[in-house]
This record gives C-alpha cells, sequence and structure tokens, in this order.
C-alpha cells in the first residue's frame, strides 16, 4: 500500500473518502470552515462513524471526521489511534484511495504526527489470514492514501517512508510470532530469518546441536532434550559503521512451549506458540538497522527450540552445567526461557565484548499479573541504560515499566545442590528470572526486558487486532537510532 504526503489544496482533489482528525469540541469550528466546500454536497441525514461523523455527498465522496480527544493532550500515541481508526473508515466504505487530514497539535509536529498516524495505519492493517481458504479477516482493499496537514503544512515524505519501515518490520515479526508452531519450528524460522537476513547483507550464522554439545550449551541443551525438532542458535551481525563499538541483543525463541515434565494445563495451550515473540523481534531489529542504513553495529544471538515432554526431556531435580560452567538445578522444565537465554546471554557477552547486550523474552507470566498488556518489565543494574530504553518506549508507544532488581530476592533461587535453581517460591516471579539471568551477565551492561503480557493480545487494542505485537521492534529501533 502507499502511503504519500499530499500535493496541492486536497479540498479540490476527488477521491472516494477524505478522512479529517479533529480535536475534542473542535467540529463545530471545523465543520463551519469547511462548510462551503462540503455542505453544498451533502444528502440530508448523516452516519455515526467511530469517534465522529460520516456524510455522503451528493457525488459519491465519503467524509469522515474522527474525534482524537482534548489537544493539550495529544501524543504521537493519539496520531497511532487516529491512522488505524482510518483504516476503519476506509474499510467501512470500501475505499481503495483515501486522503487524510491532520489537525495541528501544539505538541505534536506535523512531520511526527504524520508518521505516528502512517505506524497506526501500517499496524492496523494487519491481518494474519495466510491459512484460511475462504472467510478471510476482512481483509482490507485500502490502496493509497494521501497525508496533509490542516493548515497546509508540507509533510516530509522522508517521515512517513521510515515509519512505514518500521511498521512493516513489526508486522513482519508479528507474521513470525502469529504462525502456528508446526509451521514456525526451529528450522523453518532459521530458513525464514536467514533469507530476510541475507538479503539485506547481514551475516548469518547458524550453530547446530553437534556444535552446541561440543562448545557447552548445557542449559539450552537441557531445555532442547525432549522435542524431536533440532535446536538452533541463529546469529545476526550487521555493521553500519566503522567504529570498534558492538551492540547485541538476544531474543527467546522458544517456538512451543508446552512447560516440559512440569507440562502446562491445557487450556490456552495453543498461545504457547507466541514464545518466540522475543526471537522474532529481535531478529527483525536487525534486518531492519540493515534496511534503514543506521549507522551502529548491531548483532543479535537467538536461540531456537521447543519446550516437550518426550522420553528424554529434562526433569524437576536435574541439574545442568551452563555454558558459563556455572551449575543449575532444574525446579520447574516450565522455567525454560531462562535456561536458553543464560547460555545465550553469556555467549554474546563472551563474544561480541558489546557496549550494551538487551534481551527479549516472553518470560513470565508474573510479569501479566503485574503489568498486564499496557507496557512490558525492564530490569538491569544500569540506570543510564534503563533510562534510555523507557524513554525510547515512549517516543514509540510500546512502553516499558521498571521492576527493581535488588540482591534482598536472591534468595529466592538459591539452590542446596547446584549454583543456582531456575525457580523459587511463587512469590515475585518477574524478578527471579531477572536475578537469574542477572548471575550471567557479568559486568556487562545489560537490560533484561519481560515482554510476556505485550507481546501477544488476547482480543484487539487500539492499532493491533488479536494475536502478536512484535512487542520490542519499534523501541529497539527507537534506541538505536538515539545513540
Amino acid at each position: 500500500m502507499k502511503i504519500v504526503s499530499g500535493t496541492g489544496d486536497y479540498k479540490k482533489v476527488d477521491t472516494e473518502l477524505k478522512v479529517y482528525g479533529y480535536f475534542k469540541d473542535d467540529l463545530d469550528a471545523l465543520l463551519k470552515d469547511l462548510g462551503r466546500d462540503i455542505v453544498k454536497h451533502i444528502k440530508p441525514g448523516l452516519k455515526e462513524a467511530k469517534n465522529g461523523l460520516r456524510f455522503l455527498s451528493e457525488k459519491g465522496t465519503w467524509y469522515s471526521f474522527l474525534k482524537l480527544e482534548d489537544m493539550r493532550k495529544a501524543t504521537a500515541e493519539s496520531f497511532r489511534r487516529y491512522g488505524a481508526n482510518i483504516v476503519k473508515e476506509a474499510d467501512a466504505v470500501s475505499a481503495k484511495n483515501i486522503i487524510a487530514i491532520i489537525p495541528a497539535a501544539d505538541k505534536v509536529p506535523a512531520d511526527d504526527a504524520a508518521a505516528a498516524m502512517t505506524e497506526g495505519i501500517v499496524l492496523g492493517m494487519y491481518n494474519y489470514d495466510d491459512l484460511k481458504t475462504s472467510d478471510k479477516n476482512n481483509t482490507s482493499v485500502l490502496n493509497a492514501i494521501s497525508i496533509y496537514s490542516y493548515d497546509g503544512t508540507k509533510i516530509s515524505q522522508k517521515a512517513i517512508d521510515h515509519a512505514k519501515l518500521i511498521s512493516e518490520a513489526t508486522n513482519e515479526a508479528r507474521r513470525l510470532s502469529d504462525a502456528p508452531a508446526n509451521m514456525m519450528t526451529p528450522a523453518i524460522f532459521t530458513h525464514i530469518v536467514s533469507g530476510k537476513a541475507k538479503k539485506e547483507r547481514v551475516k548469518v550464522k547458524v550453530l547446530d546441536k553437534p556444535v552446541l554439545e561440543k562448545m557447552g550449551w548445557g542449559a539450552f541443551l537441557g531445555v532442547a532434550r525432549g522435542s524431536y525438532e533440532p535446536p538452533k542458535v541463529v546469529i545476526l551481525e550487521y555493521y553500519g559503521n566503522r567504529g570498534p563499538k558492538k551492540h547485541v541483543i538476544v531474543g527467546k525463541g522458544i517456538t512451543f512451549d508446552s512447560g516440559g515434565i512440569s507440562i502446562k494445563p491445557s487450556s490456552g495451550m495453543e498461545e504457547m506458540k507466541f514464545d518466540m515473540a522475543g526471537a522474532a523481534a529481535v531478529a527483525m531489529t536487525v534486518i531492519l538497522a540493515a534496511r534503514l542504513k543506521m549507522p551502529v553495529n548491531l548483532a543479535a544471538v537467538i536461540p531456537l527450540t521447543e519446550n516437550m515432554p518426550g522420553g528424554k526431556a529434562q526433569k524437576p531435580g536435574d541439574v545442568v552445567k551452563t555454558l558459563s560452567g556455572k551449575t543449575v538445578e532444574i525446579i520447574s522444565t516450565d522455567a525454560e526461557g531462562r535456561l536458553i537465554l543464560a547460555d545465550a546471554l553469556y555467549y554474546a557477552i563472551k563474544t561480541f565484548k558489546p557496549e550494551s547486550v538487551i534481551d527479549l523474552a516472553t518470560l513470565t507470566g508474573a510479569c501479566v499479573v503485574a503489568l498486564g498488556s499496557e507496557a512490558s518489565g525492564i530490569m538491569g543494574p544500569e540506570d543510564g541504560l534503563i533510562e534510555k530504553l523507557i524513554q525510547a518506549g515512549e517516543q514509540s508507544g510500546d512502553r516499558l515499566w521498571r521492576l527493581p532488581l535488588w540482591d534482598d530476592y536472591k534468595d529466592l533461587i538459591k539452590s542446596d545442590v547446584a549454583d543456582i535453581k531456575n525457580s523459587g517460591s511463587r512469590w515475585a516471579g518477574t524478578i527471579q528470572g531477572g536475578l537469574f539471568l542477572k548471575e550471567f551477565v557479568g559486568d556487562a551492561n545489560w537490560a533484561h526486558i519481560d515482554i510476556a503480557g505485550t507481546a501477544y493480545l488476547e482480543k484487539p487494542k487500539a492499532y493491533f487486532r488479536k494475536g502478536a505485537t512484535g512487542a520490542g521492534v519499534r523501541f529497539l529501533i527507537r534506541f538505536f537510532e538515539e545513540l
């Protein structure tokens, strides 16, 4: 779909649908200002649109007026939601080519508003109905959108294109996550992501089971033991400048999580195909950085396996030796994400010696209980890194909320038979996960981000439909842009 900066006078352009955004209590003034151009063409009567009004002119052009909120409270997020509602309006009248007009906001420049609108449009148009042979999920017929500012300010095409690339990469991460587990095994994920990466000239390296065994990825391979599907570790490397600084992102890639021997309840287990959302997000972040030609050196380390209760599966009470040499007592085989990340983080830090290392994981149900779907949990010892990531999340609309990582909680993962155990009491579950990972990062500038509540939605919200959200791509790319 094309999204372009409009040229000329939008009032004089013929199209199927014109969408006007307006702030709370501004509709009367807007209609009065546009009256000469609109009222003479309006048929008697009107229909209510979502958050506004919809008119049909005698010439057959639809006019929609969509309310944002109070202008003093308007943010980029307001315009993302406006963009999603524009798509809904176009779908309501089956419009293929439309014009969207941005109202002037005190705190959001026109280019930023247009970029946010573009994000809302592209994210709002996403559908995962690839596997349906009929009854598609209301696939939009929208073909082209021209964006104008109400006051005539010229909109930057560069800002629109940049936002479109970010949103499309987010949708690619969503598509990886939404795919059923039998169609997104570690091998299939590796094949798809490697193809995308090589197309952007991103270096790809894949570690298979024999190599991992030789290297000593004991915690990761312990999780993989119960699955018929062979495990993989995918390493992506993008070099956007000649400097020595490197940054690494690590993503949890459990392509299906049954819980292993500590098996999950059957109700809702189909959602465990989303347990590789962290892997999808970090893969697409590196690929997106290459597409944007960002001047940053960035690598991703992506451990991929299923967690299944096969005959060779590890058991509660087992002890595994990690890549770092530390031993871990397995209390719950359903606390597997931290095990594969322990080896992956240690490898990433030892191999790349990065300026920063960030991991993304659908790690704990406790994070869903604490924060719901409104924010991801973030933990780490370095205030500077944490604050920059939180700020990136505020700007991108992919928000983060900090949880403590105090040593006072360490007794929760103290083991009687090994260096640490992978699960403690029911209390502070998200913090336990973070403290476990802290054991494997040494003095690295590290942040752990738990996206368990934000990676997928059980019902539509804002510019997302039910399913995967691509959580992490937008705030990570914003963070690296700000470096």
